[in-house]
């Protein structure tokens, strides 16, 4: 008597992603409960959270907020030319345009007293 193989899946593993070519950073996944985080941490000290509302047109699922990834753990920040508050009902694209912005930021202030510290010493 054979059986035939049974495929189990895990839905987490087929909740659609958003693709953010423009960006070289990957970004940290979370499922949460009908939406996707995605943690954006980029080498100035920024980052950015992205959250994919599963519920919602693609058009405006996307919620937004710039990272100070300067602390043990990223905080929001709302002292960016990018964004000053939480954002939502945003598209992809505006989300992406974002995500662009907050990674050209220039280096974030702690970034350049670390990097002054360490020319100052000597190895």
């Amino acid at each position: 008597m054979t059986h035939s193989p049974t495929l189990i899946t895990n839905p987490t593993l087929f909740v659609p992603t958003a693709a953010f070519e423009q960006i070289s950073t990957l970004p940290q996944r979370h499922t949460l409960p009908g939406a996707e985080l995605m943690v954006f941490q980029f080498s100035n000290g920024y980052g950015a959270a992205v959250t994919r509302q599963l519920s919602r047109p693609e058009d405006s699922a996307f919620e937004f907020c710039v990272l100070d990834c300067m602390q043990p753990t990223p905080q929001p920040c709302f002292s960016t030319t990018v964004a000053t508050a939480f954002l939502s009902g945003l598209s992809r694209e505006g989300t992406e345009g974002l995500l662009m912005l907050t990674e050209r930021l220039g280096l974030h202030p702690r970034r350049v007293q670390a990097n002054s510290s360490l020319l100052d010493e000597e190895f």
